[in-house]
């Protein structure tokens, strides 16, 4: 993409300077009766002032040519530095705005720069996921450059964060209207798997997630909305999940007046930087798990690992893709667990990579398991 950019501008003034070394080698070639060689090495010699002054004009019509030439190099050259000068100080502000896109793949899309969204980055690249954010303010991307290569840094220090950190090459940050499906070409959607949509607009998180629905159906959605009447509008539109802040930001309140100690502990469990991790894995081969009922799996799990079995997210035949899963947080302890599900399981920070190795499967839900399986 930048290098085909870079063509589209470059190509005058180097053909300009082209077409220049082609008359004057062919000047002093027909002036000075040179061979063609001797031209060609004549005119870049003259044209790049050096001068060595081993093949010098002898006759009248090529001193004349030599002056002429000498005096039209000067302002082309300097025509030309000044143009490449400009597209090179073009192309760093467009760099800076991430006019290029991405190469990024298996990302997340992040839309929009919020309170919202600066959380959202904050989990994804503690988990170390690619993220490529797009904000449609200019004044805010140095703001998430910054946060992004900041919170890398410090969690790098930390031993138990430092293996599972993303890289500060993880993260893409662009300038764009998401409501718009050309700036949606910068964050490659092709390549992505899940997308957050996060602004502070209702209006424009629809809009948004309708679009993204018809350009890249594969992708799971997540559309954070002020109001929570539009949940049901956003569920109907095939968005994987919709969440409301402020409801949310409510019952963590009432609970904070309430039990203090459960809102500490969901607020832990949803910070990776608190040192607990909850994880969801599929119950798929080679996954030890499957077959066991959740009692035997969540003891076999607690003396090989030492994380917790906490729950079970089984499909609901039929359901609607953001209901495709029953959560039971915890399922009776006889239930089986069987291919198809996920078991959701709780490990302190450091020892995320000792259980990911063990469970030999990576956590997480693909994107096409938002659906529910068909009936039997």
């Amino acid at each position: 993409m930048r290098l085909g950019r870079v063509g589209r501008r470059i190509w005058k003034p180097l053909t300009l300077i082209a077409g220049l070394y082609g008359v004057c080698s062919t000047g002093f070639y027909l002036t000075q009766h040179v061979t063609p060689f001797n031209a060609v090495y004549w005119g870049i010699i003259t044209m790049s002032t050096v001068g060595y002054g081993d093949i010098v004009p002898t006759n009248t019509l090529s001193k004349v040519f030599a002056m002429v030439l000498a005096g039209s190099t000067i302002g082309v050259l300097g025509y030309v530095i000044s143009t490449l000068n400009t597209l090179a100080i073009q192309a760093r502000d467009e760099e800076l705005l991430g006019m290029d896109g991405t190469e990024l793949k298996g990302h997340v899309v992040l839309l929009g720069w919020t309170v919202v969204s600066r959380a959202a980055l904050q989990e994804l690249l503690l988990a170390g996921r690619k993220v490529a954010v797009m904000t449609r303010h200019q004044d805010r991307l140095s703001e998430v450059r910054s946060f992004a290569t900041h919170l890398i840094r410090e969690a790098r220090k930390d031993p138990d964060l430092k293996a599972l950190v993303s890289s500060e090459r993880d993260v893409f940050v662009c300038l764009g209207d998401y409501s718009e499906r050309g700036a949606l070409d910068l964050v490659n959607l092709a390549e992505a798997k899940e997308a957050i949509v996060a602004s502070d607009d209702d209006a424009r998180n629809v809009m948004t997630a309708l679009i993204l629905k018809e350009l890249a159906p594969h992708l799971r959605i997540v559309v954070a909305v002020l109001r929570e009447e539009l949940r049901e509008t956003l569920h109907a539109a095939g968005v994987t999940y919709v969440i409301s802040p402020s409801d949310l930001g409510g019952r963590m309140v009432s609970a904070a007046a309430v039990q203090p100690e459960v809102a500490k502990a969901l607020d832990e469990l949803s910070t990776s930087s608190e040192g607990s991790s909850l994880e969801e894995y599929p119950l798929v081969a080679p996954n030890p798990l499957i077959g066991l009922t959740f009692e035997a799996a969540g003891t076999k799990l607690r003396e090989s690992t030492g994380a917790l079995l906490m729950g079970l997210a089984r499909p609901r035949v039929g359901a609607p893709g953001y209901q495709a899963f029953q959560v039971m947080m915890p399922p009776p302890v006889g239930e089986v667990l069987r291919d198809g599900s996920y078991v959701l399981v709780l490990s302190q920070v450091h020892d995320v990579p000792r259980v990911r190795k063990w469970l030999r499967v990576p956590a997480g839900r693909p994107p096409q398991r938002d659906r529910a399986p068909a009936p039997h």
